[in-house]
Formats: structure tokens, sequence, C-alpha cells
């Protein structure tokens, strides 16, 4: 079971990934486009010279860029010809050798023309190789931008002076087009979601073909089959939500409030921030000395507990994502420590219980479980079932649709929403589907309780010395730590966007609970 969804996972990804490729390139051709008209702007003759004459030049450096634009104008003029086949070898030698237009009607040609910049830029280049001492080439690149720039202005004058002839027939355009931009956002949303589906539907056929074999048991044939149409579902709402995303604006956690702060709000905000940012990744988190700090007290014995205490009290307990998230890092960090940390110290203490070769040494000496650290111990259980206990009342911030998505799917939301809210003996909404499959783990988290309630019943109804329960229930402590193993699964980060489908939130330098903006940097 845990090899198909870990194709499942491998799929999830690949298609992911497909996206964010996708985007990229995307970008890339905007910027390449960009550069592309920028190197097509026109540069006029007079342009060019009225830049001479705003930039502190030598006479020799006029003399030079004066010389370098005639040439340019031969260039251009030689190229015209040759493409029409009326070129002349006159004026190709007049342009290999450099010299100034000697034909009728040169001085004027130059006076008209219009070359592209990315011709000037690559001429130049050309140009500084023969005359590498005295050309001024980037006096003539900036000579080039200015004209650019000028040209552009008076070319926009002319269509400022016309568009407002057309300003009402642009309005009443423009007002159709917003009428008619929603129902084609729609329209292409659909499609690609029709498409995405298809695909995941086959995806999903051939995994269950790949993963099956003839002489493999007929009940773990039909348990793949189960297990790939339980969790395809998942798979697709997590694609669908990418793609969604696509088709719309996510606004950027701003600030909410800009009241000044006590000292105990500021010292929250910095340490929720620290810890739960919501414009970092987990790579740059693994950058800020405070959150190494912050995340290393959780793992000390009694500080540890304590510290997470203190975590549970500040975070923002009604946000369906912060609550999943102290519990998955609250368990994670019982594995840690009270699994492998505390059976790697048991195991050190019978080693030397054996190199001492005392049997009262390892009484004393021992692993065992003192009365404050079952004190620490009921702590770290009731923390969790606190936590899983105010997950179904917590709120899922929406997300921002169309009006025409929900127009038309308003009636069969308001129907699935009566049939998933329950309301308890108070009256408050209960909402089973907080969390995903974490709620599920909770029966997890109830079947692994019952067990070490079991085995405490048994050390204590059992005669054994004191020495001996303690270290029995120092092993069902480690124990208990070790069964947080599944919930590790939670941490990874496509996988956990799978299993758990909760609006990502963080924390900004406020305390104050926001929608995870993506990082600049990225």
């Amino acid at each position: 079971m845990l090899f198909v969804r870990m194709r499942l996972l491998y799929g999830a990804a690949a298609m992911s990934a497909g996206v964010f490729v996708f985007s990229y390139l995307q970008e890339r051709e905007e910027r390449e486009d960009q550069e592309q008209l920028a190197a097509e702007r026109v540069v006029k003759t007079e342009h060019f010279f009225h830049a001479m004459e705003q930039l502190q030049l030598s006479s020799q450096q006029r003399l030079e860029m004066r010389k370098f634009w005639r040439n340019l104008c031969n260039k251009y003029d030689q190229m015209r010809t040759n493409r029409a086949g009326e070129g002349e070898e006159s004026s190709a030698d007049r342009a290999a050798a450099g010299l100034l237009p000697s034909a009728p009607g040169a001085i004027d040609r130059d006076t008209t023309a219009k070359i592209s910049v990315g011709d000037i830029q690559r001429f130049a280049q050309e140009y500084k190789k023969v005359f590498p001492d005295i050309f001024p080439e980037q006096q003539v690149l900036d000579a080039t931008e200015i004209a650019a720039e000028a040209t552009m202005n008076a070319w926009n004058g002319i269509v400022e002076s016309t568009s407002t002839m057309i300003l009402s027939t642009g309005k009443r355009l423009n007002d159709i087009a917003k009428d008619t931009k929603g129902g084609v956002e729609l329209a292409m949303h659909r499609t690609v979601r029709k498409y995405l589906e298809r695909a995941l539907d086959i995806v999903a056929d051939r995994l269950k073909q790949a993963l099956k074999d003839p002489h493999m048991p007929k009940y773990l044939k039909s348990n793949i089959d189960i297990a790939i149409e339980q969790f395809m579902p998942d798979v697709k709402v997590e694609i669908f939500r990418k793609t969604r995303a696509l088709f719309r604006k996510t606004s950027s956690g701003a600030l909410l409030t800009a009241d000044p702060l006590s000292l105990f709000r500021r010292v929250r905000g910095h340490i929720l921030y620290h810890l739960f940012p919501h414009n970092k990744s987990i790579w740059m988190s693994f950058k800020d000395p405070w959150w190494i700090a912050f995340s290393s007290v959780g793992v000390f014995p009694v500080v540890g507990q304590l510290w997470w205490l203190f975590l549970f009290l500040i975070k923002d307990k009604t946000n369906e994502h912060q609550l999943c998230q102290f519990i998955i890092g609250f368990k994670v960090a019982q594995f840690i420590t009270l699994g492998i940390f505390h059976s790697m110290l048991g195991i050190i203490s019978y080693v030397r219980c054996i190199i001492l070769g005392s049997l009262d040494m390892c009484q004393e000496g021992g692993p065992a479980l003192e009365m404050w650290n079952a004190f620490f111990f009921i702590l770290q259980i009731a923390l969790v079932w606190t936590a899983f206990f105010r997950l179904p009342y917590t709120d899922r911030p929406q997300e921002p649709r169309h009006p025409l998505v929900y127009r038309k799917s308003s009636a069969s939301m308001n129907k699935g929403r009566e049939r998933k809210v329950y309301h308890d003996v108070f009256g408050n909404e209960l909402h089973l589907d907080r969390g995903g499959y974490l709620m599920k783990f909770c029966g997890y988290e109830t079947i692994s309780f019952a067990i070490i309630v079991v085995l405490v019943c048994i050390v204590l109804y059992l005669p054994f010395e004191t020495w001996q329960r303690k270290a029995l229930l120092y092993w069902i402590r480690t124990a208990y730590g070790l069964f947080s193993l599944p919930f590790v699964a939670f941490k990874i980060p496509i996988l956990a966007n799978v299993l758990m489908h909760t609006r990502r939130m963080g924390y900004n330098n406020r305390g104050e609970t926001v929608r995870m903006t993506k990082n600049p940097e990225f």
C-alpha cells in the first residue's frame, strides 16, 4: 500500500514540476520579447545628433561619432540596395574603407535615416574592433538610448493626439472585454481541468496495471485498486488547486493592522514569524539563526515539553493550517525525542551496565521513568488530544472564486456544506473534514494511547520491584514515541498538501495569520 502511494506521489510531483516548468518558460519568453522590442526601437539621425549635444563630449569624440553614424548609414543603404539587387561597388568600397559619403544625396539620406537600436549596437561592436583606441563606444550607446527615447516620445505624442478621437469607442470596447474576460477565463479553466482529469485517469489506470502481477494474490490486486481509487481524488484536488492559482491573482501577505504592539505581542510575533514565516520557504528558514534556535528548544527534555506548551498557547488555534502544523510538528518531535533519542539513551545505559558487570548499577543507573518525567509525559498526551479536539472547530479561509463559478455552483456547495457540517451539544459547528487525513490519524492516536494505557495498567498490576516498574514505564514511553512515526509523512511538502488540503497560512512579523506568499527570489 505504501509503495502504491509513493508511486502516486511521484506522479503528482511530476505533474507539479510540469506546471512550474511551464511558468518558468512563459516568464523567459516574456523577458526575451521585451529585449527584442527594446532592440527594435528606431533611432532617427536628428535625434541621434541632438543626443550628442546633451552629452559632455570632446571635439575628437564628436567627430568620431559623426563618422560612425555616416558610415552606419552608408552600410545600411548598402544592405538595402543589396537586398533589392541594385548594389554598387562604390558604396561597398566606401563602407569598407570607412570614408565619408561622396555620392550626391548621401548627406540627405543621413538626415532622414531610421536605424534600429539593435543594428546600432552590433555595428558599434564591429567598429570598436577596427578602431579600438579612438572610437567612443560607450558614448555612442548612451546617445543611442537617449535618441531612442526621444523617438518614442515623439511617436507617443502622435498617438496621444489621435487617441482622443477614439476614447469613447475604447471605453465601450473595454467594458465589453471586462464582461467577457470572466467567461473566457472560466472556459479556459474548465478546458484545462477537463484534460488534466483525463490525463490523471489514464495515469491511474496505467499505474494499476504496472503494479499488478499475474501471479499476485487476488486480494492484493483488489487492495491496489482500492488504494489508487481512494488516493487519486486527493491528488486531483491538489493539482486542480495549483492550476486554479494560474487563473487568479493571489493577495500578498500585507500587514493587517498598524497599531503599536505591547511587549508580549512583539515577542509573540517575533517567535511565530521566525518559526512559521509567511514569506519564506523551509530552505530559507534553514539559513535563519532564530529558526534554528527556536526549533532546537523543542528537542531537549523537560524544556522541550514546556516550549511546546508555550507554542500551543501563543499560536492561532482558530486556523486549520496552523493547528495541523502544530500537531504534526509536536508528533514528529515526540518521535525524535521520546522514540529515537530515548531508545539510544536506554541502550547506552544497558551497555554501561554490561561493561561494569554490576546488577546494582543497572538498578540505580539504568533507564527509568521518574515521577516528574511521568508528569511531563501525561502533559504531552494531553496537548495532542487537546489539539485534535480543537481541529474540527477551526476555520478554513475560502479561496477567491470567479462570480460565474460561484453562481453556478452555489446550490451544490450549500448541499455539500449541509452534509459535512455538524453541531455539538452547545450548537457550535463541527467540520469533520478539517485536516484531511490528519483527522483520521486521531483514530490511530487513540489506538496508540489505548495500547499504552493497557501496558501501564499491566505494569502497575503485576508485582514488580520499583526499579523494574520504572524501567518498564520508560520503555512504554519510548514505544509511544516510536508510534509517532507515521506523522513524519505529513512533513513531506508535496505529500502534506495532498493529504491535508489546507490553505497554507503563516505569520507576519506582527504575529498575524496571513496567507503564504512566494518570495521574490523565487
